[in-house]
């Protein structure tokens, strides 16, 4: 079975974390809607790709979607930056589709397209590039086509250490009501 990966997330919006753990998928977004400026861009030059190509891969690249993953389930600024500054959850899933492309993000900067490199993968390869400022996610990425969701097994929930009392209380009634198999931890215990 696949690796558990970790999605961070604030409570905000508590149907979506319920969605998540009553119907066992996470939203794979299009690469237009993540959070980073730079995504999907690629460097080439003048002359090394023609527009077909450079037309193709906007258009794969429009096809795909995203479901952005951690590596790591006790990384404090994944905690600050998508889990309220530790007052939100880290969800720990396995990918069950075995059909979803699962891939490392690599954070050496932005790729160089040419001509010669354009294959079936490069608007996936296009998307597996970021800045290193980014690095510390960890990040790796469940490709989809037209496909909004995710399917996984949900196997561990990590509260924070900012969450109340009260929203863990909640949090902990509902996984033993829907699926007592969850392993609900406190994130004391893995940072």
């Amino acid at each position: 079975m696949n690796e558990v990966l970790y999605k961070y997330r604030s409570l905000d919006n508590f149907k979506n974390f319920v969605d998540i753990i009553l119907k066992n998928r996470l939203y794979a977004a299009r690469y237009k809607d993540l959070n980073d400026p730079m995504e999907g861009q690629y460097y080439y030059r003048h002359g090394e790709l023609n527009h077909s190509i450079r037309k193709k891969i906007r258009s794969e690249k429009g096809e795909l979607r995203i479901c952005s993953l951690s590596k790591v389930r006790d990384n404090e600024l994944m905690w600050s930056h998508y889990a309220s500054g530790q007052a939100g959850v880290a969800i720990g899933v396995r990918i069950i589709d075995p059909n979803h492309n699962i891939e490392n993000v690599q954070y050496n900067g932005i790729t160089y397209i040419r001509d010669q490199d354009y294959n079936d993968q490069t608007a996936q390869q296009i998307l597996c590039h970021k800045l290193d400022v980014w690095a510390y996610e960890q990040e790796k990425r469940v490709f989809t086509i037209n496909h909004q969701y995710v399917q996984v097994s949900v196997e561990e929930v990590i509260t924070g250490r900012r969450m109340n009392t009260r929203d863990i209380s909640l949090v902990t009634e509902l996984i033993e009501k829907i699926n007592p198999s969850i392993e609900i931890i406190r994130a004391e215990e893995v940072m």
